[in-house]
């Protein structure tokens, strides 16, 4: 049994509210969950309140029922979001409200449903969100976190009970996110701390070029867009000029790269957990930016699939940089969950970019920063290349080459 296991958890919630959303008074919360932690969702939902919430929704999903519909519905209907879903959004969108997501799911929910299905209606939530917003739309703080559902628990730790297994995913969860330290917050501030001062040092290099090789075949150059800028996970809310985190835990510096110049050979080299199903053995080609050849030794076809969802998906949108000797990878575990496992090591993403890594996004338009080298799509896939050797070479823009990572470590 974990000791002071309550306490643990309400500084959990404590941390989500307070270092995650980090919002004023007053605002409007709206929390989307699994139904597999109802007693942390109401140690949550109290907390908003007693941070001075004005109120607080909570949407509950239940996966079997969300798989039927997913699987039984006309596409055409999967598409198209209701009235009542429009109203919804449009509602969040004038009360400035912000979101809290709490993942439990058991990630193989959606196994052998077709990758265009198991995506809806949520892209579609998506991209009318987007149009109602318009392109410099204001976006309320959000934050991602993890809560240990007994499915989930059981595919991390298949050889141990249901009850031991969420105990454990417990554990890992309150290590990673520094809950378990005797002050929470201030140990969570000087982790962020450390990562923020690497995105400062990459900003001030003037990279021009990041060249990527490893022993297990990765040789890949990626380029950055002119005005690039490192990012750690928080967010700085132009509204409240609060800063916010949209990942617990966090470890990574990521950055949107210049989607149309990206060459060479890359090994993934972690198994890729989606819609269900596990891609393994996987390796990409780039050419001028382009995917040009997608190779797998276990579900090749689906990794096709996702690339090919639109023209965007064959373009990088995210390259982040993470230390090998990350606590999470530390833990030598695959958790099948993207927050942890693109938090473990070095990773990349196709499709869509992140806009707020490019100096001076909010005066230009969307068109405007697609010209500039950000990539536009309607998903968004992670795949880690980090490796114990990994070395990571940057070229300024006034030819010098600078280190930045070795052996799996940063160079400084």
């Amino acid at each position: 049994m974990i000791k002071d296991f309550d306490l643990l958890k309400r500084n959990y919630a404590r941390l989500i509210i307070h270092r995650g959303l980090n919002i004023p008074k007053g605002r409007i919360i709206r929390i989307t969950a699994y139904l597999d932690q109802p007693d942390f969702i109401a140690t949550l939902v109290d907390e908003c309140y007693q941070s001075g919430a004005k109120r607080v929704y909570v949407d509950w999903i239940y996966p079997p029922i969300e798989r039927i519909i997913k699987k039984e519905t006309a596409l055409n209907d999967l598409k198209n979001l209701t009235s009542l879903q429009k109203e919804k959004i449009a509602f969040d969108i004038k009360h400035n409200v912000s979101y809290i997501l709490i993942d439990s799911v058991d990630p193989f929910y959606l196994n052998g449903l077709d990758p265009l299905r198991a995506s809806l209606p949520e892209n579609s939530t998506r991209a009318y969100s987007k149009k109602l917003r318009g392109d410099q739309g204001y976006y309320a703080p959000y934050t991602i976190a993890s809560v240990p559902g007994e499915a989930w628990a059981k595919r991390v730790f298949p050889h141990l009970s249901k009850e031991k297994a969420i105990e454990k995913l417990w554990e890992y969860i309150f290590k990673f996110s520094h809950v378990n330290k005797n002050d929470p917050f201030k140990e969570w501030d000087e982790h962020c701390k450390e990562i923020d001062q690497r995105a400062m040092w990459l900003n001030k290099l003037n990279i021009k070029s990041l060249h990527y090789t490893s022993k297990n075949g990765t040789d890949l150059t990626i380029q950055m867009t002119d005005k690039y800028q490192f990012n750690a996970t928080a967010d700085f809310d132009i509204l409240t000029k609060r800063r916010y985190y949209s990942n617990i835990p966090t470890e990574e510096c990521f950055v949107s790269p210049d989607y149309r110049y990206t060459e060479g050979f890359v090994v993934i080299s972690k198994p890729i957990c989606q819609n269900g199903q596990m891609i393994e053995g996987a390796t990409l080609r780039f050419k001028k930016g382009r995917i040009v050849e997608i190779h797998a030794k276990k579900n090749e076809r689906l990794l096709k699939q996702l690339i090919n969802v639109d023209e965007g998906s064959h373009y990088l949108g995210e390259a982040s940089l993470v230390p090998y000797s990350s606590l999470i990878n530390q833990s030598q575990i695959l958790f099948l969950n993207t927050l942890f496992d693109e938090n473990a090591v070095c990773h990349f993403a196709f499709g869509e970019c992140y806009r707020y890594t490019y100096h001076g996004y909010k005066k230009l338009s969307k068109d405007e920063l697609a010209k500039r080298g950000l990539n536009f799509a309607n998903d968004h896939v992670d795949f880690m290349i980090g490796t114990k050797d990994l070395n990571i070479m940057a070229t300024t823009k006034d030819g010098k080459k600078v280190p930045i990572f070795k052996n799996g470590e940063w160079a400084k």
